[in-house]
């Protein structure tokens, strides 16, 4: 017996290591989870359904995204096959920040695991983070021209701005570099390396990052620029589905506005909604857990919500936004090859 239960363990660690992460993240997220369910009974049924309705629109749309990101560097895949790996990855990220590294990771294991090319899969989640951010720039223009005419715009929102649109600007950059000057970014990347790999040694942690990163990442960003260059046609709809999923996560916070009598009209949802995306992507903790929440209640109180309202509308949209596919990822860990143990049939 005890034979046996050392080798399912020995199958099965990763399952087991992030379930006992996920309860230990529970458990210091408890409160959160308490609030989020009080609040959710405080709105009207019919506009909190709306929103999840949206919500669930907009995850596969957000599959979907990947699926012709995939189309664009030759990777079979479909959304529906993809749904469970998406919310996987999500869970993934979040229990286990690396800067969004672990959840490209579990897209690029599953399309392994199908028989597709990990380096190609690694291109198509490369341009989904860089199409997530590139779409999110409009709105942010809108955002912080709405938030300039009420006078509501402070220097916080600036500075995380200026960060958000130099870390898009860097990922267009490389791209660029991957196709016209790959050896010149593979340069760039060692130089950044090296800096890395400098500062951690004087912090007493050397080796932070593997010996073949900068390789690695010049070769994921030439082909990601590559197989752009010559697939246009399922570039275009990758671009349009991201573009469409960014406008349903703005239905979703009206609806979630709705519920708790505070319609916000189109120039707060979008300062609202852009703002709490910018600040789940510029800060270093998973998702921006506190910090997004706090930058969203301070926005709509700007904007004259009263801060209890605010609360509100912001406790449950980031319940759907973060705690909702983080449950959901929790619940399909079993059925994504990575962490069943042994292989795929």
């Amino acid at each position: 017996m005890k034979r046996q239960w050392l080798s399912w363990l020995r199958r099965r660690w990763l399952l087991v290591l992030l379930v006992v992460a996920f309860l230990i993240f529970v458990i210091l997220n408890f409160d959160q989870a308490v609030e989020l369910a009080e609040a959710l009974v405080r709105g009207q049924p019919e506009w909190v359904l709306g929103a999840v309705l949206a919500q669930t629109a907009y995850y596969f749309l957000y599959a979907l995204e990947y699926q012709f990101a995939f189309t664009t560097v030759e990777v079979a895949s479909r959304a529906t096959q993809l749904i469970p790996v998406l919310f996987v990855s999500i869970f993934v990220r979040t229990i286990v920040p690396t800067g969004g590294v672990s959840g490209a990771a579990v897209f690029i294991d599953d399309a392994a695991r199908r028989g597709q090319s990990a380096p190609r899969a690694a291109g198509g989640a490369l341009l989904v983070l860089t199409l997530d951010l590139a779409t999110l720039v409009p709105l942010l223009a809108l955002a912080l021209a709405f938030l300039a005419l009420e006078k509501a715009l402070v220097a916080y929102q600036l500075v995380g701005s200026v960060i958000f649109l130099l870390f898009l600007a860097s990922l267009i950059a490389a791209l660029l570099l991957g196709r016209w000057e790959p050896e010149v970014l593979r340069r760039l990347l060692s130089l950044v390396q090296q800096g890395i790999d400098r500062v951690t040694e004087w912090l007493g942690r050397p080796g932070m990052l593997p010996p073949d990163w900068a390789d690695k990442n010049a070769s994921d960003f030439t082909r990601a620029a590559n197989d752009v260059a010559t697939h246009r046609m399922a570039l275009e709809r990758t671009v349009g589905v991201a573009t469409a999923a960014q406008v349903v996560n703005l239905v979703t916070l009206e609806a979630v506005a709705q519920a708790y009598r505070q319609p916000l009209g189109l120039g707060a949802v979008v300062a609202g909604f852009t703002m709490e995306a910018l600040f789940s992507i510029v800060t270093v903790i998973p998702n921006g857990l506190v910090v997004a929440e706090a930058v969203m209640v301070a926005v709509l109180t700007s904007l004259g919500v009263s801060t209890g309202t605010a609360i509100l509308i912001t406790i449950v949209y980031r319940g759907l936004s973060v705690w909702l596919p983080l449950g959901v990822g929790f619940l399909f860990l079993r059925f994504v090859g990575s962490f069943r143990g042994g292989k795929d049939d």
